[in-house]
């Protein structure tokens, strides 16, 4: 009779049977739950409710990027009378081409 070999995990003996034998039960527990959640898919569909909550969210996305984007704006407003000033006191300098300053969005707009 051949004797089964131990393997010590945390101070405890533990053979491989016990090892294979929990292994093979925690693959069927997967296996289980696998099949149950296939039983459990949901459609989500759209409705009126999730149409006004995206519309109201837009809204806020909108009003927080104007507000956060006054302060640049103005001293992108303020560098441009600068630049303008100076260009007119020098006129022979080249005029550097326009920029636009573009505003991002979660929503990507």
């Amino acid at each position: 009779m051949l004797a089964d070999p131990n393997i010590t995990v945390a101070g405890h003996a533990v053979s491989t049977f016990q090892i294979l034998t929990t292994g093979a039960l925690l693959l069927c527990a997967a296996a289980l739950l696998l099949a149950y959640r296939r039983e459990l898919k949901l459609a989500v569909r759209r409705s009126p409710a999730t149409d006004d909550l995206y519309d109201q969210l837009v809204r806020i996305a909108n009003a927080l990027e104007r507000i956060a984007n006054q302060g640049a704006d103005s001293a992108i407003a303020e560098a441009t009378r600068r630049a303008e000033r100076n260009a007119s006191r020098q006129p022979d300098a080249k005029r550097a081409p326009e920029e636009h300053h573009v505003a991002y969005s979660m929503f990507g707009r």
